[in-house]
């Protein structure tokens, strides 16, 4: 009778044992996920069913102990996390900038963040991936020293902007700290490309501010409306005048072939005319910027040779060298 009791409740429990669901395979949400595997969040964001994440080693002191990565879940699920392999650069320290956004005008959401990789004056590299419909890279910025900010929509264009500067031509005609970095305005295009927001840079006439500086929300940014007020007439007109005032003590102080380099580079002279230069070759009027030198500059001593082809060589070396050469002949 025993055994008889025994097995009758054995087949009577048995479907229900049959219909009970598996157990769950490993964690299904993120916080699970990180617990699982020691982590912890240093920073996210949630847009829709997606989940970013900047993800630390649990209760790490320093950079590299932290070995911080990027991480992307999907309905609670890891989707994707940053290695080596997807980065230009070695990163010691992420920034999470957005999820969500439309960033190339695709209709599509896409992922921003940043990677610094730490050191003297060094360095920011931006990512932007698209979510959907998978996560996978989509472009590339290495801002370098200058770092870049967020981007920022503004009224009627289809594609955010982000303001930034270029830092090619960084410790060329003067120590860093005093180098004059040009002001950039990029987009992402469809194609996965930062590239130059071409109509907020090149003004109508050679000499004018870039249109960019006309945009109230862009000049809340302090630095921006800083390099716009340069472009005013009289502030252009002094810094001609000194500069010319420069060359002259220079070239008045010994005869022309004992001046060398160090002389124009310590006096500052060398910086002042390449950032005049730049502010023409960077609003698409380069052929301006030399006509402005031969004003200031005239005669073709060794030193200003040396400097043209410095200059040319700090703007073929710029990430944006194309954009530059687009911008010199686009007349829209």
């Amino acid at each position: 009778m025993r055994r008889t009791l025994i097995a009758l409740v054995a087949c009577a429990t048995l479907p229900a044992a049959l219909a009970a669901p598996p157990a769950p395979a490993g964690p299904q949400d993120s916080k699970s996920w990180l617990e699982s595997q020691g982590l912890e969040a240093a920073a996210s964001k949630e847009f829709q069913d997606f989940e970013a994440i900047v993800a630390r080693v649990k209760g790490a002191k320093d950079a590299q102990s932290a070995q911080e990565r990027v991480l992307v879940f999907a309905k609670g699920k890891l989707a994707w996390q940053s290695s080596p392999k997807d980065l230009i650069e070695p990163v010691s320290k992420f920034a999470l900038h957005s999820l969500g956004r439309d960033l190339d005008g695709s209709g599509q959401p896409q992922l921003h963040f940043s990677g610094y990789s730490g050191g003297a004056h060094c360095c920011t590299t931006h990512y932007v991936y698209k979510l959907k419909p998978q996560v996978k890279r989509h472009a590339v910025y290495p801002a370098k020293n200058v770092g870049g900010t967020d981007f920022m929509e503004l009224p009627g264009r289809k594609t955010p902007i982000m303001v930034s500067a270029d830092d090619s031509s960084a410790t060329v005609f003067a120590p860093y700290s005093n180098s004059y970095f040009p002001l950039v305005v990029v987009e992402v295009s469809p194609k996965g490309k930062f590239q130059f927001a071409y109509d907020l840079m090149r003004p109508r006439l050679p000499g004018m501010p870039p249109p960019v500086c006309a945009e109230p929300a862009a000049t809340a940014n302090p630095w921006l409306k800083e390099r716009c007020a340069e472009f005013a007439g009289a502030k252009r007109k002094t810094r001609t005048t000194e500069i010319q005032a420069k060359l002259k003590e220079i070239k008045s102080s010994r005869s022309a072939d004992k001046v060398k380099w160090d002389d124009y580079y310590a006096t500052g002279v060398l910086s002042a005319v390449a950032a005049e230069m730049n502010r023409h070759a960077y609003t698409g009027y380069a052929a301006a910027g030399m006509n402005w030198m031969e004003t200031v500059w005239p005669g073709n001593d060794t030193v200003k040779v040396t400097f043209l082809d410095k200059l040319r060589e700090s703007r073929a070396k710029s990430v944006f060298a194309d954009d530059l050469r687009v911008l010199a002949t686009d007349t829209r």
